[in-house]
């Protein structure tokens, strides 16, 4: 017989959407196997609730909700109602926004309605192009309210991004959660936030078992979603990281329908 799962996680990029970042058929019909298996389909990403939002439309997921800014954050996707918000303490904003700046990284503040910038860069821009809202220019982050910062992001060069996690985690790592995302991405979020909270804390309210959720993930982002659900599921190009801490790996095979093939080994 094969197990009952009633609760999907399932990140965007790299997991949901291929390559070329579109969601391929394979994977589409997977999320529609998953429904039928009685599971409820929740995305859950590191993008902003609104950036997310074009994804579930396309899904044609149900009115329900959605797990952002690395799982500080549960929303529901009709009206936006607030489920669950771990904001940053002002504190904690002042600290990561200065050395953001110090070390001369674009620094991007997330807030639950709004991603926030101080000026115009490549480096955001590579992130406007991928979001669905334009970002708000403010004059100066820290002259904002900052009692609602979800997350916080410093955009930079690849090699420059990847020497920087260490000092990171050595100067505020005590502070906030450091966590490395994709190549120009250091993201920053409030001490113990991961999407594994956001996850556990839906389950809660929805009342579902911890061994009811399935969850499925690629980066390390994903790795304490993929370690802490029911059975975790990573992706057969994913981090090793992330494929340590899930309970199964997608058999390999063509990126943009690894979800496929983690959905029919989850459910076999």
């Amino acid at each position: 017989m094969s197990p009952t799962y009633t609760l999907a996680a399932i990140d965007i990029d790299d997991t949901l959407l291929g390559p070329d970042a579109t969601i391929s058929d394979d994977n589409r019909r997977a999320i529609r196997t998953l429904q039928e298996h009685g599971a409820l389909v929740v995305l859950a990403s590191g993008r902003s609730h609104a950036n997310m939002m074009p994804y579930h439309h396309a899904l044609d997921l149900p009115a329900g909700p959605v797990i952002s800014a690395q799982g500080a954050v549960v929303r529901e996707s009709a009206t936006g109602a607030v489920w669950h918000c771990s904001a940053m303490h002002p504190d904690q904003v002042i600290a990561v926004t200065q050395e953001g700046r110090a070390l001369g990284f674009s620094v991007l503040h997330y807030t639950l309605d709004a991603i926030c910038i101080e000026g115009y860069s490549p480096w955001q821009q590579i992130d406007q192009e991928r979001n669905a809202t334009a970002h708000q220019l403010v004059p100066d982050l820290l002259q904002q309210p900052i009692d609602q910062i979800t997350k916080i992001i410093w955009m930079g060069p690849v090699a420059t991004i990847a020497q920087t996690v260490p000092q990171a985690q050595a100067s505020l790592g005590e502070r906030v959660a450091v966590i490395p995302t994709d190549p120009n991405y250091l993201e920053f979020a409030a001490p113990g936030i991961n999407k594994a909270v956001g996850l556990s804390a839906l389950a809660a309210r929805l009342g579902i078992a911890q061994r009811e959720v399935l969850a499925f993930g690629d980066g390390l982002n994903d790795v304490e979603m993929l370690a802490w659900a029911g059975r975790g599921v990573a992706m057969s190009h994913a981090r090793d990281a992330a494929k340590s801490a899930a309970a199964m790996v997608s058999p390999d095979g063509p990126h943009a329908s690894s979800l496929a093939r983690a959905v029919t080994l989850a459910l076999s």
